[in-house]
């Protein structure tokens, strides 16, 4: 008898142990950590967690321009010898061509340069500039002739650069400057400038 009710134990001791084993999850209780700590939550009333992403772009507010060289330009106000139109500029450019540091410093299109030098309105130290690709130096003081005096046609309002100091780098040339964006200054004497027509006209 002993025997026969063992038979008969077994199969149903395994038909609960495997229907135990082998139930749904969702009825199972879990540990819920995220409201209140230790509290037992059925797995089916957990809702699925959203999560929501954004991608910031920061855009580059680099002026583009067709023929742009490797130039970082910094400003600089801390120097005591400046005026209210002044500014102390540092650059890192790979070329000392007078054009591209014009371009730079000025935050002027190469063409527009190019359109100043046709008509004679840089110069070098009161000189007239006759290649615009001429190399910068140290102590270079480069004037762009914006307009003559409308009180007195002795005088001339210019765009100057003062190139202070020339670092040569690893990879690059680092360009230290003093930039007056307009400036009043007596007409040249070796050369005075005279305006065009187009200008009179202006």
């Amino acid at each position: 008898m002993n025997v026969l009710w063992r038979r008969g134990y077994v199969p149903r001791y395994l038909n609960r142990a495997i229907c135990k084993e082998i139930r749904p999850v969702t009825s199972l209780y879990v540990s819920c950590f995220h409201n209140t700590v230790g509290a037992r939550t059925d797995l089916q009333a957990l809702k699925p967690l959203n999560l929501s992403y954004r991608a910031i772009r920061y855009k580059s507010k680099k002026n583009k321009d067709d023929d742009s060289d490797d130039e970082n330009v910094d400003f600089l106000d801390d120097d005591t010898s400046l005026t209210k139109d002044s500014k102390v500029v540092k650059l890192n450019t790979t070329s000392l061509r007078m054009d591209a540091i014009l371009k730079s410093t000025l935050g002027v299109a190469r063409n527009k340069i190019e359109k100043l030098f046709y008509e004679s309105k840089i110069r070098v130290n009161g000189k007239k500039v006759l290649k615009k690709s001429i190399p910068v130096r140290v102590d270079y003081e480069i004037d762009v002739i914006k307009s003559v005096s409308p009180k007195n046609p002795a005088h001339l309002y210019v765009a100057r650069i003062e190139i202070l100091n020339i670092v040569a780098k690893e990879d690059s040339i680092a360009i230290t400057a003093r930039r007056f964006k307009n400036l009043l200054i007596e007409n040249y004497e070796t050369d005075p400038y005279k305006p065009s027509t187009a200008d009179e006209d202006k």
